[in-house]
C-alpha cells in the first residue's frame, strides 16, 4: 500500500490541533473544537433532509407516508389522526428543531440558561410578564379537552421520536455553535410557542404615554389623538346596527386621572411596537370573480426571520385533508384551506393589556383594593444562568395581575408598582380553534371552531366553496365603560376591574354582505354605532385601498389578486399630495427645487422598487410631521406621533392652528409655511446625498433584513432591495413584511398559490434554507400542491419517507 503524502497529512494534523485547542471553553465563547471536527461538526450539517431518519417508530399504529414536493413541502398521509399528528411533530422537528427549541427558551425566559448572563434581564422581564405562568395555566386547561390533549400528546411524541434518534453529528448547527443540545419536547413547550406568538401580536401598549399626554394637552387631546377618524372602513359593519346598546356609563368619568394620580411619571420607555405594520385579508364571493368561485387572500405581516416563522405542509387522514402553514412546534394548520373552506387571519389590533396603578405596602405583602387591604400572592422564579449562579426572582401579583416592575427590577421606571391585566394570562385553548378549522366544511363549523380562540383578538376571514363568505373579530374582549383601558386605571377601585366579556354572539361579524366582498387590514371592526366600547391601535389606510380596489372590479381572478397583494400604492400619500401641492408657493422655489417639484406633481403614491419620487415624499411628509408636532416631542413621556390622517385634516381644515408654529424659530408659521420649509429641506437632503439629478430609486433605500433568530449576520439575508411601504397593501419596511402570502380559489378542487420569505429547512447548510426569498422579493408565487389522495401525491413527487415500526 502506498503511504499517504505529506501534503495530505499536513491539513489533517492542522485540523487535529485546532480541534484539540478549541475543545475547551474560553470565557463566554463555547468550546469550538467539536464544531470543526469533520466527523461530527459543521461538515455534517450539509446533509439532505432525513439522513438521520429512524427506521423504527413504535408509537405509530400504522405506517405513515410523507411525500416531499420540489420545494421540500411535506405532504403527510396517515390512516388515523393520532398517527397524522405524531408524523407532523416528527417531520417538523426534522426541518426546524433548533427554531422550535429556541423559541420556547425565549418565551419561557430561559435564554440566560444557554446564552449567558447578558440575557438575564430579558429573562426576568419575560417571567415577570407572566408568559411561563400563563402557559402552565393554559396547559392545565387544555388537557381537560380530550381532543386537544390527544393531538398535543401525539405531536409531542413525534417530536421526541425524532430527538431521541439524533447523535451530536445530526444536531442542527446552532446547537453546535452555542454548545447546547435539544431537550425533550413537552406539551408545555407547544403552549409556550403559542404564547410567544400571542405576545408578538399583543404589542399595543400606550396606556402610560396616553394618560400623560391627555393631562398635558387638556381639551386638545381628543383632537390630536382621536379614537375615531372619518376614514374608518369597518371590517364587520353589520354587527354595528343589529345589537342593542350595551355600553355602561363611565364609572367615575375620567376624574381620577389627574397629576396627583400620575405623580412620578417623568418619562416613558420607548415602545418597540410598530403600529404601522400589520396584515391584510380579504375575500370575494363568486359574483365578483370570473370563475364564479370565491377567492380568499391573506398576507400576514410579521417580523421577517430565519428560520421562517411558518412551515408549509399538507396533513391528510380520515376526516381531515388540509393544506397551509403551521407554526413550528405546534400542531395543525394555522392559516390555510381544505376541499370545502379557506380561512385567514389579521391582527384585530384591539387592546388586551391594561395597567393598574397600585397602592402597595413597602414590603409588597399587601395592596389596597376596594377600601380594604388584600394580601399579594408571591411566586419565586428560578432562572438558571450559564456559567453563573442561579437567580431567584420573587414576583408579586394582585387581583389585576403581576407587578412587573418593583424596587428590585425596574427597567421601565414609569411602571414601578403597576400591575398588568392581560388577557393572555387567562387559561385558553386557542389550539382547539385551529384543530377544528382544519376539518370544518361550512360556515357554522367555522364559527364553532373560532369560538375557542381567545387572545389576542384576530380578524378571522372565511370562504366556503358554496360561496359563503364571512369575517369575525374574534377573541376575548372585556366589557368596558367609555375609554376604560385607554388610560392607566386605578388599582384601588373595584369598579376599574372588568367583570365580563362581550358575548360571543355580539362580537363584530359580517356574513354574506350585499357587496360580495369583505376585508380587514388592522382597521376598526365597526363604526361608532357598535353598542360596546373597545379600544386599540387601528390603521385605516391599507383597508381603504383594499376597499377601493375590491369595489371597482367584478371580474377577479388569481392574477388580479396577486397584483393586489403586491400593490405598492401608499393610499395616504395619494390623498395627501393634492393638499400639500396646493399649499406650496412655487414662486419661492429655485430651479433645482422646481425640478423636484415637477417630478412629484403627477406622482400617485407608487412605492415600487424603481420609483424615484417616493423618497422625496417620505422626506417631505416626515418634515411636515416633525415640524408640526415639535411641541409634543418636548414632553418626556411622548411616545407616538398623532396619526397621519389627523395631521392632514388639520392642514386642510385649520391651517392657522397653533401647532404649526415651530417652537425654535423666530417667525410665526402656519400650515403653508411648514409645508414650504419641509419641501425645501427635503430637496436639500436629497441633493446632499444624491446630487441634483433625481431622488434615488425606492429600492435603493428600502432595504429589508431577514434576520436569523440568533441575529448572526452569516445566517441572515440582509439588505434586500424591496418595493412596498408600511401604508401600502404590500406593507414592508426593514425587518417586517408579508411573512406568508396566500391566495385560494375554491371550487371543485382548490387552486392555491403562496410564498414566504425563507425556506422549508431550518438547516443553514440546506439548499432549502432561503430558497424562497428571491422569488418572494420579486413578487412571485408558487402553486400549492393540494393532493386529494395519497396516490396522487405519490405520482407527483420524487422523494418520500415511510414512517412506521
Amino acid at each position: 500500500m502506498k503511504a499517504p503524502s505529506i501534503a495530505f497529512l499536513f491539513p489533517v494534523l492542522i485540523v487535529g490541533l485546532i480541534v484539540m485547542v478549541l475543545s475547551r471553553n474560553i470565557g463566554d465563547v463555547p468550546a469550538l473544537g467539536p464544531l470543526f471536527d469533520p466527523f461530527v461538526g459543521l461538515a455534517q450539517n450539509d446533509k439532505p433532509t432525513g439522513r438521520a431518519l429512524a427506521t423504527g417508530l413504535h408509537e405509530l399504529q400504522r405506517p405513515v407516508q410523507v411525500y416531499f414536493d420540489e420545494r421540500e413541502v411535506p405532504h403527510i398521509f396517515a390512516s388515523q389522526q393520532s398517527d397524522l399528528f405524531f408524523a407532523q411533530g416528527y417531520v417538523t422537528a426534522s426541518l426546524r428543531l433548533w427554531q422550535m427549541d429556541f423559541v420556547t427558551y425565549a418565551s419561557a425566559g430561559r435564554l440566560a440558561e444557554v446564552l449567558g448572563p447578558k440575557y438575564l434581564d430579558k429573562d426576568r422581564l419575560q417571567r415577570r410578564l407572566g408568559i411561563l405562568e400563563a402557559a402552565k395555566k393554559s396547559l392545565a386547561f387544555i388537557e381537560q379537552d380530550s381532543q386537544t390533549n390527544q393531538v398535543l400528546t401525539a405531536y409531542t411524541k413525534g417530536v421526541n421520536a425524532y430527538i431521541e434518534q439524533l447523535h451530536y453529528k445530526d444536531y442542527p448547527l446552532e446547537y453546535k455553535l452555542f454548545a447546547g443540545k435539544p431537550e425533550p419536547w413537552s406539551k408545555l413547550k407547544t403552549v409556550l410557542i403559542m404564547k410567544y406568538m400571542a405576545t408578538a401580536l399583543s404589542g399595543y401598549d400606550e396606556d402610560m404615554a396616553m394618560s400623560s399626554m391627555r393631562l398635558a394637552l387638556g381639551k386638545d387631546f381628543d383632537r390630536v389623538y382621536p379614537e375615531w377618524t372619518p376614514d374608518n372602513s369597518p371590517a364587520a359593519q353589520r354587527a354595528a346596527t343589529q345589537l342593542a346598546r350595551h355600553r355602561p356609563a363611565s364609572a367615575d368619568s375620567l376624574g381620577y386621572l389627574n397629576y396627583a394620580f400620575l405623580q412620578g411619571i417623568t418619562t416613558v420607555t420607548p415602545s418597540e411596537y410598530n403600529p404601522k405594520l400589520g396584515s391584510n385579508n380579504w375575500v370575494v364571493s363568486g359574483k365578483k370573480t370570473k370563475s364564479g368561485n370565491p377567492i380568499l387572500c391573506n398576507d400576514l405581516h410579521l417580523s421577517l426571520s430565519l428560520p421562517a416563522i411558518w412551515l408549509e405542509m399538507q396533513l391528510s387522514a380520515p376526516g381531515i385533508n388540509v393544506y397551509g402553514v403551521s407554526i413550528p412546534g405546534a400542531p395543525a394548520i394555522i392559516v390555510g384551506f381544505n376541499s370545502s373552506i379557506a380561512w385567514g387571519t389579521t391582527n384585530g389590533a384591539t387592546d388586551v393589556k391594561d395597567w393598574y396603578k397600585l397602592k402597595i405596602a413597602d414590603d409588597y405583602s399587601a395592596y389596597e383594593f376596594d377600601g380594604q387591604w388584600r394580601k399579594t400572592t408571591a411566586r419565586v422564579e428560578e432562572i438558571k444562568v450559564r456559567d453563573a449562579a442561579t437567580v431567584y426572582d420573587t414576583i408579586y401579583s394582585t387581583v389585576h395581575g403581576p407587578i412587573v416592575m418593583d424596587r428590585r427590577f425596574h427597567e421601565k421606571p414609569e411602571l414601578l408598582n403597576y400591575a398588568l391585566r392581560w388577557e393572555l394570562h387567562n387559561p385558553s385553548n386557542d389550539i382547539l380553534a385551529f384543530i377544528k378549522l382544519n376539518t370544518a366544511t361550512n360556515y357554522q363549523q367555522y364559527r364553532a371552531a373560532i369560538s375557542h380562540y381567545a387572545c389576542p383578538v384576530q380578524n378571522f376571514i372565511y370562504a366556503g366553496k358554496d360561496n359563503d363568505i364571512a369575517i369575525t373579530h374574534q377573541g376575548k374582549i372585556t366589557r368596558k365603560w367609555a375609554e376604560q383601558g385607554r388610560f392607566v386605571l386605578d388599582g384601588t377601585k373595584k369598579s376599574h376591574l372588568p367583570t365580563s366579556y362581550i358575548p360571543e354572539d355580539s362580537l363584530p361579524v359580517s356574513h354574506n354582505p350585499g357587496s360580495g366582498y369583505l376585508f380587514s387590514a388592522n382597521n376598526r371592526p365597526t363604526d361608532e354605532k357598535y353598542p360596546y366600547y373597545y379600544n386599540g391601535y387601528y390603521s385605516e389606510t391599507r383597508a381603504a385601498r383594499i376597499h377601493t380596489l375590491l369595489a371597482a372590479d367584478n371580474q377577479f381572478d388569481v392574477a388580479k389578486m396577486e397584483q393586489m397583494q403586491l400593490d405598492n400604492t401608499n393610499g395616504f400619500a395619494a390623498q395627501a399630495m393634492p393638499v400639500l401641492l396646493a399649499a406650496l408657493d412655487r414662486t419661492k422655489l429655485n430651479a433645482a427645487q422646481l425640478k423636484f417639484l415637477a417630478a412629484i406633481e403627477n406622482w400617485r403614491g407608487d412605492y415600487s422598487q424603481q420609483d424615484t419620487t417616493a423618497i422625496l415624499f417620505d422626506l417631505w411628509w416626515d418634515n411636515v410631521e416633525d415640524y408640526t408636532w415639535d411641541e409634543l416631542r418636548n414632553y418626556p413621556f411622548y411616545s407616538q406621533a398623532p396619526k397621519d390622517e389627523v395631521l392632514l385634516q388639520l392642514i386642510a381644515r385649520d391651517p392657522q392652528n397653533r401647532y404649526f408654529n415651530r417652537i425654535n424659530t423666530a417667525a410665526t408659521e402656519d400650515a403653508a409655511a411648514v409645508i414650504q420649509s419641509s419641501f425645501v429641506d427635503a430637496v436639500a437632503r436629497i441633493v446632499e446625498k444624491a446630487g441634483e439629478g433625481a431622488s434615488p430609486a425606492w429600492g435603493q433605500v428600502n432595504k429589508i433584513n431577514v434576520t436569523h433568530l440568533s441575529t448572526l449576520a452569516a445566517f441572515s439575508r440582509m439588505g434586500i432591495s424591496s418595493g412596498g411601504n408600511p401604508e401600502a397593501i404590500n406593507a414592508i419596511s426593514k425587518n417586517w413584511g408579508p411573512s406568508w402570502r396566500m391566495i385560494v380559489e375554491l371550487g371543485d378542487k382548490p387552486k392555491a398559490y403562496g410564498i414566504y420569505p425563507g425556506g422549508q429547512s431550518g438547516d443553514v447548510g440546506s439548499p432549502h434554507y432561503t430558497d424562497f426569498i428571491d422569488d418572494w422579493q420579486k413578487g412571485r408565487y408558487y402553486e400549492l400542491h393540494f393532493y386529494t389522495s395519497e396516490q396522487e401525491a405519490k405520482a407527483a413527487t420524487k422523494a418520500a419517507w415511510q414512517l412506521g415500526n
